[in-house]
């Protein structure tokens, strides 16, 4: 790294969608916890929901207009952006592609989608920075963006007090009078995917393409496997009465 390209942040903007879900809201849902409760666990006393026919897509764009606006930066500027969502509009294209087009960036911008979750801002600093530090992008336009409110099963309080919809936009930039709090990184990273199952959405992806049917009662299954021996009984006095015969 040459002391012409250290990577900074230079802005920050974000964006919420209207509907909110209150701690009281949860509350009269399950009864078991309150108000108060749910402010202890989970820190917040509400959660921004998007509007049915709201992608993440469409809350980074507001996001990234927004810190366009503030004349940071202008689209033309930018020559690299980061999509980071666990809920793309498409499995193809890349979501990262769209956004360029809708912002207006110029076709020369490189556009990635990066996918992951609560790490996802340290992750894509991290990439942002290593663009920006080898001389391949000089302004990165990096998005977080989720709408996890689609994924959840509504009885779920565990997840429903936790998780909800929104998104921010930040700019980094080369800049070699920077220091301090401005600069990115250093990072450190680490990954345990033994816990994948505890925080999945099963369906979807190529390993299970359509829904998951959720695995039903024993009591179906032994009736099942009871009517299932009672055919075979039956095809067998079927046969001992043919060969009879």
């Amino acid at each position: 790294m040459t002391q012409s390209n250290r990577a900074v942040l230079q802005a920050i903007e974000y964006h919420l969608p209207e509907a909110r879900v209150t701690n009281d809201a949860l509350a009269e849902q399950f009864p078991e916890w309150t108000p108060a409760r749910i402010h202890e666990i989970v820190g917040v006393d509400e959660r921004h929901v998007a509007a049915s026919d709201e992608c993440a897509s469409d809350l980074a764009v507001a996001a990234a207009t927004k810190l366009l606006a503030s004349g940071r930066a202008s689209p033309a500027d930018i020559d690299y952006v980061i999509h980071c969502t666990q809920a793309p509009d498409y499995f193809l294209p890349t979501t990262a592609c769209v956004i360029q087009n809708r912002l207006g960036l110029p076709t020369h911008c490189g556009a990635v989608d990066l996918n992951l979750g609560c790490s996802g801002y340290v992750y894509g600093l991290g990439l942002a920075k290593g663009l920006i530090e080898s001389d391949q992008a000089n302004r990165v336009l990096f998005l977080t963006a989720d709408r996890y409110s689609k994924y959840l099963n509504p009885r779920d309080k565990s997840v429903r007090s936790v998780l909800a919809d929104g998104a921010a936009a930040t700019l980094l930039t080369s800049d070699a009078s920077a220091t301090g709090g401005r600069l990115a990184g250093p990072f450190v990273y680490g990954t345990d995917g033994r816990g994948a199952s505890n925080l999945i959405v099963p369906a979807g992806g190529r390993r299970h393409a359509t829904a998951v049917r959720p695995e039903r009662p024993r009591a179906d299954r032994r009736q099942r496997e009871r009517a299932h021996r009672q055919q075979r009984v039956h095809e067998r006095r079927r046969d001992l009465c043919v060969h009879a015969a």
